[in-house]
């Protein structure tokens, strides 16, 4: 704790952790797999939110540091593991953000062309990655502030769903059953949207890089997580809720759920359609928004990388005003380059939108199997290292929260490639653009990372005051 006492306290890391974390962009998929998404969610919570609240407790407190992941693996597992998981964390991105942004062009769709075909989808994409590349570019004030316009936004949507689905549930009723017997989870056709409900509560290692400027971070750290964590579970399950009270779960476009929920909720005529219309507006606000920061941090990490030799030079350059222009461009190249081929050998706009959104979710998944060997790493090299929260149990209990956490990521994994698998329907054609996609990924990230065996830099990362 630092002798001013100033610093973070509980509330900071409460903020920081909902501003990072809450989004809406895969709030349609989970509504998709129907009542049974509130009995995986205790699943979830189980297997894998608690014991990851517990293990980034420890790694935030212990070991501060701005490259959270990567710096922890660069010191646990060595500099080649390091430039996988600094290529795997930046990878993800320039998939994921189309996938967000097809969500943005099927809202446009649903409010003035409801039949807009997939190409016309794509090229609004497009425009919308590179208006992102721009801002990116641009000085970090306005990327930050771009980033608190989203940040109010997108909980504006959720408030409102939830707002709109309690009304219409109690003057109009409920779309779909909701009760403990259709709430218990199920290894039905709506199982593939499952993994869904890890990527909406991953993310919390971000909060790492507040550690060394937390007050009483054994208290602050799993406090503020566990606070968070519980608001941003309810405001999703009460969005989702809102969504199903609306709309049946088989009816729901992945791509245009947001709109059709508005529409229902609120009507598209008169007064109500006037509020739909505004709904729908800020979030596609709320959405490019929500990119901006995310490409910014991406890029930058992507340029410490290339600066320390782990990223082609490319990913190094900046402009006159410090952005990563080199990873902003290459971000948005690839991001035009996805649209377009699996644009291609997509049926629809949904799925293309899950094609990209299952790539890039299985791409980012990757870096947290990283984390997880980290973390136990760490264990065994720093034993003695100053811990104000240690996860109980000894090696035993680091085990039990590392094994746990691999499983439900496995599963996800799994699910995202061959979705069909819990109604033992695998269609390997279904599965090829993302088993391509992933094979194509992890070969450039092996070609690239060839030779990365020079001995780690000094580490970055820094120990607590007291334990």
């Amino acid at each position: 704790m630092s002798k001013s006492g100033k610093g973070i306290g509980l509330f900071g890391v409460i903020f920081f952790v909902i501003a990072s974390m809450v989004g809406f962009d895969g709030l349609s998929a989970t509504a998709s797999i129907g009542p049974s998404v509130f009995g995986w969610w205790l699943v979830i919570i189980l297997l894998f939110l608690i014991p990851n609240l517990l293990m980034i407790s420890e790694l935030g407190s212990s070991f501060p540091s701005d490259g959270a992941v990567y710096d922890w693996a660069r010191t646990a597992l060595g500099p080649k593991q390091a430039a996988r998981v600094g290529w795997y964390y930046w990878i993800n991105v320039p998939f994921w953000i189309p996938a967000v942004y097809l969500i943005a062009a099927g809202i446009l769709s649903e409010l003035v062309w409801p039949d807009m075909p997939v190409w016309i989808m794509c090229m609004v994409a497009i425009v919308l990655v590179w208006a992102t590349v721009l801002i990116a570019n641009a000085s970090t004030d306005l990327g930050s502030a771009v980033a608190v316009v989203g940040g109010i936004a997108k909980v504006g949507v959720l408030l409102a769903l939830i707002g709109g689905g309690l009304y219409h549930a109690i003057n109009y009723g409920s779309a779909t059953t909701l009760n403990l017997e259709t709430m218990r989870p199920r290894f039905d056709a709506g199982f593939l949207y499952a993994p869904t409900l890890v990527y909406l509560i991953v993310g919390a290692e971000t909060v790492a890089c507040l550690g060394g400027a937390l007050r009483n971070p054994g208290r602050n750290l799993p406090l503020g997580l566990l606070m968070a964590l519980i608001l941003i579970i309810a405001l999703y399950s009460f969005a989702i809720a809102g969504k199903m009270i609306a709309i049946p779960p088989e009816e729901l476009s992945l791509v245009g759920g947001i709109t059709q929920t508005f529409g229902v909720l609120f009507g598209t005529t008169g007064l109500g359609g006037t509020l739909s219309l505004l709904l729908s507006a800020v979030a596609v606000i709320a959405l490019f928004a929500t990119i901006v920061p995310w490409m910014m941090a991406s890029s930058r990490a992507a340029a410490e990388g290339a600066h320390d030799g782990e990223l082609p030079e490319v990913f190094g350059r900046t402009n006159a005003v410090g952005s990563p222009v080199g990873a902003n461009v290459m971000t948005g190249l690839t991001a035009t380059a996805a649209l377009f081929i699996y644009g291609l050998v997509s049926n629809s706009a949904d799925d293309l939108f899950w094609n990209l959104f299952a790539f890039s979710s299985f791409l980012l998944f990757m870096t947290y199997f990283f984390l997880l060997a980290s973390f136990i790493k760490l264990r065994l090299l720093r034993p003695d290292a100053p811990r104000p929260f240690k996860v109980p149990g000894g090696m035993v209990g680091a085990w039990i929260v590392v094994l746990s956490q691999g499983l439900v990521l496995t599963i996800s994994c799994v699910v995202f490639v061959f979705p069909g698998l819990s109604t033992g329907d695998v269609d390997l054609v279904e599965s090829a653009p993302i088993l391509i996609g992933i094979m194509a990924a992890i070969g450039l990230v092996e070609f690239s990372i060839r030779g990365k065996t020079k001995p780690p830099a000094p580490t970055k990362i820094v120990s607590v005051e007291g334990a």
